[in-house]
């Protein structure tokens, strides 16, 4: 279950399964509660774009404090839709948000160390988060259509068995806010992909125009690696423009939201 908070206007969601566990600090941010303005309004974490980087740094302060992290210590990915995982340590603190980002390709994070904090960011793309509670193993997945194909979240279940001796069955994961099926639509040679890839079910016709149902994609390559708990929140972000920033909705004049996780 995924539950939307409010703290002092700052509206961000979280999921319950990974709340139960104590283990971690984590969240969803929406585009609420920041301090940007136009059409990155208000909770804008996308730098490299017309927004003053000030703001941006502003919010990535604001959410950060109700998340209970310190912004400070943030890894943040770079984003190239590859299926690239990097194993986050000490080292990294700080990494693309009070420092320049020194990843060359990034869309997976992965750590066991606490008081390290993950961001990947989103504005469409599918979030997938992980949470080993026995090995005490933590990882965000940045999942777009590519990344999908690549089967970038079955690679992040296989790193944590691999190097961490995590059991699949034992990690929690989760879907979180992303274009749903009936909002995305793609052009045949896509849909082939999908369908030969992960079945005909995760690409449907609306009419002459074939869907790609990506979190129905994911869940498949959860599920063949053993995962058994995957909670898939089923919010569509091109369909809440207003709420969550969607890259197709406004013809890429957004903003980017965050998927924060960090071991306590």
């Amino acid at each position: 279950m995924w539950k939307l908070n409010d703290k002092n206007g700052v509206k961000f969601y979280t999921i319950s399964s990974f709340e139960d566990t104590g283990l971690v600090r984590h969240g969803f941010s929406t585009r609420e509660g920041g301090v940007s303005k136009g059409c990155y309004a208000s909770m804008n974490l996308r730098f490299h774009c017309d927004d003053d980087r000030a703001n941006v740094l502003k919010n990535y302060e604001i959410i950060s404090n109700a998340l209970g992290i310190d912004h400070t210590r943030l890894v943040l990915s770079h984003q190239t839709h590859g299926d690239i995982i990097h194993t986050a340590s000490e080292n990294d603190l700080g990494n693309g948000v009070v420092r320049e980002n020194a990843f060359e390709s990034v869309d997976a994070l992965i750590t066991d160390k606490a008081n390290i904090p993950l961001v990947t960011l989103y504005a469409d793309c599918t979030p997938v988060f992980f949470l080993d509670p026995v090995r005490r193993v933590i990882a965000l997945a940045h999942s777009g259509w590519r990344g999908t194909v690549q089967r970038i979240s079955a690679k992040v279940v296989r790193k944590m068995a691999a190097e961490y001796g995590s059991n699949p069955s034992d990690i929690l994961t989760a879907i979180g806010p992303s274009i749903q099926c009936e909002s995305f639509e793609v052009g045949d040679e896509v849909a082939e992909i999908f369908i030969r890839e992960f079945g005909a079910d995760t690409a449907v016709k609306y009419g002459d125009k074939y869907h790609v149902d990506m979190q129905k994609a994911i869940r498949i390559q959860l599920e063949n690696e053993g995962v058994k708990s995957v909670n898939d929140c089923g919010i569509d972000t091109y369909e809440n423009s207003g709420f969550l920033f969607s890259h197709r909705k406004t013809n890429g004049k957004r903003g980017n939201m965050g998927a924060f996780l960090e071991l306590i």
